[in-house]
């Protein structure tokens, strides 16, 4: 009876060490997973010559970079909020432009985002990358979109689709819903051009960036 109760015993064990064995092995896939869109992300974002387009409700984002001089344009889909930001990273020269609801610019905002971007699984953090790759409630994917072939990353309704061959979020609906398309070795340099000072008023960087809604 004894012998019975211990060969019993060891195919619990034996069953349990099998099944953590395969739960570690999924998440060390899934980890390999994360990392793997966090490295091509990061190479994608070496690139000296890119575009970048972005859509929410709220905002269109267009970003532009060559040979070190970028350009970024904000502007909201419902009120008069249009700033373009403009740096070159040799020179130190950095500009904002509010081209509505006044023509106006200040010197050296610092407001200008410098990297392609990242989504919900981003992070230099290898630990937090383990725990993302061990959360249950994050379900990894293959999908679709607008024919690219993506990873989809989901918890509940959240989802983000990164394409698995740059590591670029094309598509998010955190919070508020947002699409995203990219080109690579197309921007000019009328693209990056300096706005014309002449036409716009210099004022004190105040960090009000003067986005208001419609009425209001």
């Amino acid at each position: 009876m004894e012998k019975k109760k211990t060969k019993l015993w060891k195919k619990i064990l034996s069953i349990i060490l099998i099944i953590l064995l395969i739960l570690l092995l999924v998440i060390l896939f899934r980890y390999h997973i994360i990392t793997t869109v966090q490295q091509k992300n990061e190479e994608s974002d070496k690139r000296t010559n890119c575009y970048y387009y972005s859509e929410t409700e709220d905002t269109i984002m267009e970003y532009w970079r060559k040979d070190g001089i970028m350009k970024l344009n904000v502007k909201q889909v419902k009120g008069t909020g249009d700033i373009t930001f403009w740096e070159d990273t040799k020179s130190g020269e950095e500009l904002v432009f509010w081209n509505a609801p006044e023509k106006i610019y200040s010197k050296g905002n610092g407001g200008m985002i410098k990297k392609l971007p990242t989504g919900m699984m981003f992070t230099e953090e290898n630990s937090i990358r383990f725990l993302m790759a061990a959360n249950p409630m994050l379900h990894i994917g293959s999908k679709k979109y607008n024919d690219k072939e993506c990873y989809s990353f989901k918890i509940d309704e959240q989802e983000e689709l990164i394409e698995k061959e740059t590591g670029l979020i094309l598509y998010s609906n955190n919070v508020n819903y947002r699409k995203l398309s990219y080109s690579f070795d197309n921007v000019t340099d009328k693209d990056v051009e300096r706005l014309d000072i002449t036409k716009y008023r210099l004022i004190e960087n105040d960090g009000d960036f003067l986005f208001h809604e419609e009425g209001k």
